[in-house]
């Protein structure tokens, strides 16, 4: 019978353990995966991105106007993610699904055309227009506003 108890005590220990563990692991990889990531910029349709700015609403966000120069300013803005190791979201206003006639604030976002931002909770904390720098000095520029971002707003 006393062995049986050990048992039984042992194996709800354990389990008590490994329950722990793997709650710390979540809740931790989950705080400090806030703005994390491996320098991926996520193209999101207008109503996925509504409802990332609702549900989320933080991290980094590329709002793209002009078709033109989205591909450069994309390019470059990935490289900063990346080097910074922070992933980003992207809305795109020439998406079939963008409707012409609302404009970015219904679909969640208050920066302006061709900027990345800083969002947190689903406020603009800073934004950075990406045609004010020459293409050679665009990755710096975005490189510093990336790493003074989250420096300023998401590390606790």
């Amino acid at each position: 019978m006393v062995m049986k108890n050990k048992k039984w005590l042992l194996s709800a220990v354990a389990g008590i353990v490994v329950a722990l563990g793997i709650g710390t692991a979540f809740v931790s990889s989950y705080n400090s995966s806030e703005v994390k990531g491996n320098g991926e910029l996520e193209e999101l349709h207008p109503l996925e991105m509504k409802k990332f700015m609702k549900e989320d609403g933080t991290g980094f966000v590329m709002y793209s106007f002009e078709e033109s120069k989205r591909d450069v300013y994309m390019n470059e803005v990935e490289k900063a993610l990346k080097e910074q190791g922070v992933d980003g979201k992207e809305l795109d206003s020439n998406d079939p699904q963008y409707d012409g006639s609302k404009n970015q604030t219904d679909y969640g976002l208050t920066q302006n055309a061709e900027t990345l931002a800083a969002y947190k909770d689903g406020e603009l904390k800073q934004q950075i227009k990406l045609s004010d720098y020459d293409p050679s000095q665009l990755e710096t520029e975005l490189s510093h506003f990336i790493e003074t971002s989250k420096e300023l707003y998401f590390e606790e």
